[in-house]
């Protein structure tokens, strides 16, 4: 077993997975100010409510991306520690 090795991989991963959380947040950020944008131009409570929920396929494929994104790290993270313990 390499320690030196486990904790690089260990801090490479971990990395990856952060810079993906943060623009995974600034993400979500962007889509809040959309949503305010379009939520100010709204004329009427039906239109409030019905341009919100014209938005929501967007929201959800962007959370299904994210999840996607993050499981895949985590499993890159995971298969890297795995082979560096059994060196």
């Amino acid at each position: 077993m390499n320690t030196k090795h486990t904790l690089i991989a260990a801090r490479q991963g971990l990395s990856l997975l952060a810079e993906h959380e943060t623009n995974a947040l600034g993400d979500h950020l962007q889509a809040l100010n959309r949503r305010l944008v379009v939520a100010r131009k709204a004329r009427s409570l039906g239109e409030l409510l019905r341009d919100q929920i014209d938005l929501l396929p967007d929201t959800r494929a962007r959370l299904n991306r994210d999840h996607d994104r993050r499981r895949q790290l985590l499993s890159g993270l995971s298969q890297e520690l795995r082979r560096s313990v059994s060196r």
